[in-house]
C-alpha cells in the first residue's frame, strides 16, 4: 500500500501552489515511508507518490513510474500479475514489481482492457503526457481510497481527504459532520465531510481531459455479477462440491494474496473468518505472524487467539488495550480517520495491533472482512430471516428466552425515544425504501421469501463493507500497515452474491450464538473450516472485536463549553445542561467525536490542546 497525489493547475497562485506540493509531499509519508518520488511538467501537472515496498524493494520499482508519453501513480497490488506478462512479449522487464507490469500493460493495451484484465486492489492515477488527459481509478470494491477536488484554481487528488484538506485549507461541511452521528460518512460511496472533496466511487474511472472536463464511468457494478445462470448452476451441485469449490477459491485467493517480498502477517481475533484464512495461510507461508489486540476485561477474546495460534503451531503477539486506552489514541485514530470515530469505535484497538505489527518488521497482514457481508454473519439478519419460525409454537419460544433473553431484544427492538435512535430509525428506513425500490428485481430468479436476505447482503456488500475498508485502510496507516482481505478477490464475491441461500445460514441443534440460537450463520465458511480448525473454533460466534468505546466514556458538559458541536448546534448552557442529562451516553460519545474531529479539522488546534481537553474532561466508567 502506498500514497498517491497530484494536481493539474488552473489559476493557483504561487504561495497556494507550494503549500499545496509541501502537504502533497508530506502529509501521507505514513502511506510509503520507504520512499518518495515526484514528477513535474511545466507547473501544469505535479504528481506525488510515497511507496510502501511489498514487491521488488529494489530502488528500481520506485515511483512514480514514467516515459516520454505516460505517467503512472500506483497503490495496491495487482494479484495476477505474473499470469498478465504473457501478453506483453515484446517488453523488456526491468523490474519484477506488479507496478510495471500495470504501466506497460496500460501503454500496450488501454484503460479498458487492462481494468477488464486486472484482478487486485488498487487505486492508480495514469497521465498522457501529450494529449494532456488524467485518469483516476479505484478498485472494484473500494478497499483502496481515492479523493478529489475540483474548482476553478485546481484539480487535485490523493490518496486520504486529510491531505488534501490540510493541503488547501478546506473546511469540514458542518451539516455532514452532524449527520456523520449516523455514520454515514464510512459508508459512503461518493462524499468526505470537507466541501468540495469527493471519493472516487468503487469500481470506476474519472477522467480529465485537454479541456479540463471531468466525465465518471463504471468499468465495473456489483449488480452485474449477480447471475442467475450461476446461481442456478450451483444449486444443482451436490453440497460436497460446492464447500469443495469453496475451498479452492478463498485458498488460491489467500495464495495470491501472500505474494510479498517481505514479511507478511495475520490479524486474528479468535472468531471463525480470521481463523480460517490463517489456517490456509500456513499452507503457503508456514511461519506467518499473528497479531490480536487483547481487549482487557469481559470482552477479552486472547483466549481465542491464543487457541488458534496452539493449534497452527505459530507464533501470536499480542497489544494489551486497557480501557483507558481508548481516551489514549481517540484523538490520534479520529485524525487519520478524517472524520468522528462513530460506529466502528474498535477501529481505535486495531490501529494499536498495526502499530504492533509494524514494531515486528511487518508491513502487510491479511484480514477477515468481507465474510459476514457475502455470507450472511450478521446476527439481526439472522434473527430477521427466522422470526416467523421462532414465534411458533408459543410455549416452546418463551422457554427459549428464558434461555437466551438476548433473542428478544434482537427480534422487537425497544422503541426508544431519543434523537439518536431516531435519526438512527429514520436513515435506515429510507434506506430500505431506496433499496428494494431500486433492487427488487436484482435476485427476480430466487423466491420472494428469500429476495430480501440476497438484498441485504447485496447492501452490506455497498455500504457497511465500504464502512469497514474505510476504518482498515485508516487505522492500517497510522503505522504503514497494508491490509489485504482474501474474502474479497473478485472470483470469491461473484460466488458469495449467487450462493444458493441453504449454503449461507441453516438450522441447526446447537445452542452457539445466544442471538440467533438454532441457526447456523456463514455455514459454507465453518464448513470448508472444519478441515483446519478444531471445533471449539468452528462454533465461534461473531463478536467482532467489541469495546466499551464511546460507551464507556464519561464526558463532563465541560468538555463542549463553547467548542465546535455547541456552536453547531447552538448549544447554550441551559439547553447543553438538559442535552446531558437527558441523552444516553453514547449519543453523548459520538457528539464528543464529532467535537473532536471539529477542533481538529475546522478550529485547527493543535493535537496537544486537544488531548490536555480530553485528559481534563473525560473518563472512563469503572
Amino acid at each position: 500500500m502506498c500514497g498517491i497525489s497530484g494536481f493539474i493547475n488552473k489559476n493557483l497562485s504561487n504561495n497556494k501552489k507550494q503549500a499545496l506540493i509541501t502537504g502533497l509531499r508530506e502529509l501521507q509519508f505514513h502511506r510509503g515511508p520507504d520512499y518518495t518520488g515526484e514528477w513535474n511538467k511545466n507547473s501544469f501537472a505535479h504528481f506525488f507518490h510515497q511507496r510502501l515496498s511489498l514487491i521488488d524493494g529494489n530502488s528500481r520499482s520506485n515511483q512514480p513510474f514514467f516515459n516520454d508519453d505516460f505517467v503512472l501513480c500506483f497503490n495496491g497490488e495487482i494479484y495476477n500479475y505474473l499470469a498478465l506478462k504473457q501478453y506483453l512479449p515484446s517488453v523488456n522487464f526491468v523490474t519484477t514489481s506488479d507496478t510495471e507490469v500495470l504501466f506497460q500493460y496500460l501503454i500496450h493495451h488501454g484503460i479498458e482492457k487492462t481494468l477488464r484484465d486486472i484482478q487486485g486492489m488498487f487505486a492508480f492515477s495514469f497521465y498522457d503526457v501529450r494529449k494532456k488527459e488524467l485518469y483516476l481509478v479505484r478498485d472494484r470494491f473500494g478497499i483502496k481510497p481515492l479523493f478529489y477536488v475540483n474548482n476553478s484554481e485546481i484539480f487535485a487528488f490523493a490518496s486520504e481527504s486529510r491531505t488534501l484538506a490540510k493541503s488547501l485549507k478546506i473546511k469540514p461541511d458542518s451539516y455532514k459532520t452532524i449527520m456523520s452521528l449516523n455514520s454515514t460518512l464510512e459508508g459512503s460511496s461518493s462524499y468526505s465531510l470537507f466541501n468540495d472533496i469527493v471519493k472516487v466511487k468503487a469500481g470506476t474511472v474519472v477522467k480529465i481531459d485537454q479541456n479540463l472536463e471531468i466525465s465518471e464511468s463504471y468499468y465495473y457494478k456489483l449488480s452485474d455479477q449477480v447471475d442467475a445462470k450461476y446461481h442456478q448452476e450451483l444449486a444443482k451441485k451436490p453440497k460436497a462440491e460446492i464447500v469443495k469449490e469453496f475451498d479452492t477459491l478463498l485458498s488460491k485467493s489467500v495464495e495470491e494474496m501472500l505474494v510479498s517480498d517481505f514479511p507478511m502477517g495475520s490479524f486474528v481475533s479468535g472468531g471463525i473468518d480470521s481463523s480460517v484464512l490463517t489456517a490456509i495461510s500456513k499452507k503457503f507461508q508456514p511461519n506467518i505472524e499473528l497479531f490480536t489486540a487483547d481487549i482487557v476485561g469481559k470482552h477479552s477474546e486472547y483466549n481465542d487467539s491464543l487457541a488458534l495460534a496452539n493449534h497452527l503451531g505459530l507464533n501470536l503477539k499480542k497489544t494489551e488495550f486497557q480501557p483507558e486506552d481508548f481516551l489514549k489514541y481517540w484523538l490520534t485514530a479520529t485524525e487519520y480517520n478524517a472524520g468522528p470515530i462513530v460506529y466502528f469505535t474498535n477501529g481505535v484497538p486495531i490501529s494499536r495491533v498495526a502499530n504492533l505489527a509494524r514494531e515486528n518488521n511487518v508491513k502487510a497482514v491479511i484480514c477477515g472482512e468481507g465474510s459476514d457481508e457475502l455470507f450472511l454473519g450478521y446476527s439481526k439478519l439472522m434473527a430477521a430471516r427466522y422470526k416467523k419460525a421462532l414465534l411458533f409454537p408459543h410455549e416452546i419460544l418463551k422457554k427459549i428466552y428464558k434461555i437466551y433473553p438476548a433473542l428478544n431484544s434482537y427480534l422487537f427492538p425497544s422503541d426508544s425515544s431519543n434523537l439518536d435512535s431516531f435519526n438512527v430509525r429514520l436513515a435506515n428506513a429510507y434506506k430500505s425504501e431506496m433499496l428494494y425500490e431500486k433492487g427488487a428485481d436484482l435476485y427476480s430468479f430466487v423466491s420472494k421469501k428469500e429476495q430480501k436476505y440476497y438484498l441485504d447482503s447485496f447492501e452490506m456488500m455497498q455500504k457497511h463493507l465500504q464502512a469497514l475498508l474505510y476504518r482498515n485502510d485508516r487505522m492500517g496507516m497510522i503505522s504503514s500497515i497494508e491490509v489485504r482481505f482474501p474474502f474479497l478477490h473478485e472470483d470469491v464475491v461473484k460466488f458469495g452474491l449467487n450462493l444458493p441461500l441453504e449454503y449461507k445460514t441453516r438450522w441447526t441443534t446447537q445452542l452457539h450464538n445466544k442471538k440467533h440460537p438454532f441457526i447456523t450463520d456463514k455455514w459454507i465458511v465453518r464448513e470448508i473450516s472444519k478441515k483446519y480448525l478444531p471445533e471449539s473454533l468452528v462454533a465461534k460466534k461473531k463478536n467482532g472485536l467489541p469495546i466499551d468505546g464511546l460507551n464507556g466514556v464519561q464526558i463532563s458538559k465541560e468538555f463542549f463549553k463553547n467548542g465546535y458541536v455547541a456552536n453547531i448546534l447552538q448549544l447554550d448552557d441551559t439547553t447543553l445542561d438538559y442535552m446531558m442529562r437527558k441523552e444516553n451516553p453514547y449519543f453523548i460519545g459520538k457528539l464528543a467525536s464529532v467535537e473532536l474531529f471539529g477542533l481538529l479539522y475546522d478550529y485547527e488546534l493543535s493535537n496537544s490542546e486537544i488531548q490536555q481537553k480530553i485528559d481534563k474532561y473525560c473518563t472512563m466508567k469503572k
